[in-house]
């Protein structure tokens, strides 16, 4: 589950809503009130859509305590509580809305708004991947890859990812890709791993992103190519994968230092990303090395220094 993320509406378990005459005019109250809370999502009017998924989850529908915990866990229209937000995905789960059961199993997988429990994560990431929700394959692979809460079994960990992953999964497909790159689960294999990745990457996948640009900086499983590398570096950092800044500071750095002297604008580039590091990359070593590159940046050309503080007022990070 991705904090601040609205995901499209679509394979909410509509069936299940309502039995017998008041079916089909349940059905079409829904789709007329999420298609209403989509264009008001999309027009940053978030707090319409909470309103109408209020309204929704008031008269009980299924899918409206889903859409609404979600505004609630990503804090779009209301305050952000994680507890408010499970709370509402177990209404939705007792409803019968099969997104809801595997926004639950999310809630006792990470421990936010609930007890951090893997047994009950597993046990409603089943009962969602056997009502056909693809995400819940390979959350619930992942249970399997690491033994938490189920038996460690990596061969059916990688079943279910792979099941995901078909479906069009990001999530699902970096994983995979993973899998494939570190031989877990199944054999070892660049090029499936590469492909894995690049699939994933091409949805904004982040970790698919920071792995995917590795692989070209070495050219494992695919031609190297450092600007390719750079490429999907870059949007890995601006999907908030914190190891990847360190990576764009050191690709522009080359390209910033040479015999002459600084190239402005890669060195520009290169300080920027540096000091980003610098603040955000789990790895401490990680963080002396881009603070490192920064410093010896504005040694040579102290003339940078306010052009990199103009990008990180414009990004909202603080300049010193």
């Amino acid at each position: 589950m991705k904090s601040g993320a609205l995901p499209a509406i679509g394979g909410f378990g509509l069936g299940l809503l309502l039995a017998g005459a008041g079916h089909a005019q349940a059905l079409e109250d829904d789709a007329g009130s999420l298609a209403r809370a989509s264009a008001a999502n999309k027009a940053g009017d978030y707090t319409s859509s909470v309103r109408i998924y209020q309204a929704m989850t008031d008269r009980g529908s299924a899918v409206g305590p889903s859409m609404l915990g979600l505004m609630y866990w990503s804090g779009h229209g209301v305050a952000t509580d994680r507890t408010r937000a499970c709370d509402l995905f177990a209404i939705a789960e007792q409803r019968g809305d099969s997104t809801g059961t595997e926004l639950l199993g999310d809630c006792y997988f990470h421990g936010e708004g609930r007890a951090q429990d893997y047994v009950k994560s597993a046990q409603f990431y089943g009962q969602a991947s056997a009502r056909g929700i693809p995400i819940a394959d390979c959350a619930l692979g992942n249970q399997y890859l690491q033994g938490l809460g189920v038996p460690k079994d990596p061969a059916k960990a990688f079943a279910l990812c792979k099941k995901s992953a078909d479906s069009g999964v990001a999530d699902a497909q970096a994983d995979l890709g993973q899998m494939y790159l570190s031989g877990n689960g199944t054999e070892q294999n660049f090029g499936e791993a590469a492909r894995w990745l690049r699939k994933a990457a091409d949805q904004g996948q982040a970790n698919a992103g920071l792995l995917l640009g590795t692989m070209y900086w070495n050219g494992d499983g695919v031609e190297r190519n450092h600007d390719e590398a750079a490429k999907v570096w870059q949007m890995s950092a601006q999907r908030g994968n914190p190891s990847a800044p360190s990576r764009l500071a050191k690709y522009f750095f080359t390209a910033a230092v040479k015999d002459h002297g600084i190239v402005a604008e890669p060195a520009i580039q290169a300080a920027y990303w540096g000091t980003v590091a610098s603040r955000i990359d789990p790895d401490p070593t990680a963080r002396q090395d881009s603070q490192k590159l920064v410093d010896m940046l504005y040694t040579q050309s102290p003339g940078l220094k306010s052009k990199v503080d103009e990008l990180l007022a414009k990004a909202g990070a603080p300049v010193n």
